[in-house]
């Protein structure tokens, strides 16, 4: 892959490129979720490179795309819109993971007209109206446990809470082990503290599909993704043998879901 950078004076951001042999290909935009990098879709690459142009990035404060200052998911999508149109892109397919999710959200409600469709991967509505008053009291606390734990067993602990397989496992810790408890808690406080800023959820003109985990039980992930699901009509898939990482847990059934839906959706 092309490795490549955008820079604002918030700080740099990191993508690299695959292009398809095929010029008219549809481009496919991963997005990875907390505490991860571009590298949590390795087993994504090699699957769909024959029939996509492909995009992977490193979240602001994530990866090399570190130091950042003034995260916030409407910063972030403009920073993907930069990426986009350096390299001549005008619509996309795009997959986000986690709070890569938010970011994919908040890209199309800036820009409707360049998204072709949206996949989640153990992703929630961005919009705090689905949520109880209780549960994002919850949400609020999230970086303050990140606080609270030792270096290691922090990093231990969430690439164990993220996967179920030992390559799933392995690969969010080599991920996770990247950054100090430092990196992390900032990592942590920013997204979260940008997380209650939009009041309705984004509504996608495009096809939808929300793929969980059925082994993710981090925090209440899979049940936002249902409410979701029965509130917007979009269908939701089930990832066996999966936990929160399921592109990484179950990478054969993952790529097969989404490579029906967009032959059925986006590219017949």
């Amino acid at each position: 892959m092309i490795g490549r950078l955008v820079s604002s004076s918030r700080g740099a951001t990191y993508y690299w490129v695959e292009r398809n042999e095929h010029p008219d290909a549809p481009c496919i935009v991963f997005t990875h979720g907390i505490a991860a990098n571009h590298h949590l879709f390795d087993k994504q690459l090699p699957y769909f490179k024959w029939s996509y142009h492909m995009i992977f990035w490193d979240l602001p404060l994530h990866g090399r795309s570190r130091p950042y200052h003034d995260f916030s998911y409407a910063n972030v999508a403009a920073d993907l819109r930069a990426i986009l149109d350096r390299e001549h892109i005008q619509k996309v397919i795009l997959i986000g993971h986690g709070i890569g999710g938010y970011v994919c959200q908040e890209f199309a409600a800036q820009c409707p007209d360049r998204v072709l469709a949206f996949i989640g991967i153990g992703a929630m509505p961005f919009g705090i109206r689905l949520y109880s008053a209780t549960d994002l009291k919850q949400l609020r606390k999230v970086p303050m446990n990140v606080k609270r734990l030792p270096e290691k067993l922090l990093q231990t602990n969430l690439a164990k809470g993220r996967a179920q397989t030992r390559y799933g496992y392995h690969n969010a810790l080599g991920m996770v082990e990247q950054m100090s408890k430092r990196e992390l808690i900032n990592a942590f406080s920013a997204a979260y503290a940008d997380r209650f800023t939009r009041e309705e959820v984004v509504e996608f003109s495009c096809p939808v599909l929300l793929t969980i985990g059925a082994m993710d039980y981090t925090g209440k992930i899979a049940e936002y993704c249902r409410i979701w699901s029965e509130e917007t009509g979009y269908p939701m898939h089930v990832i066996p043998d999966a936990s929160h990482n399921a592109n990484a847990d179950n990478y054969d059934a993952f790529n097969d879901a989404v490579n029906k839906f967009l032959h059925r959706k986006v590219n017949p």
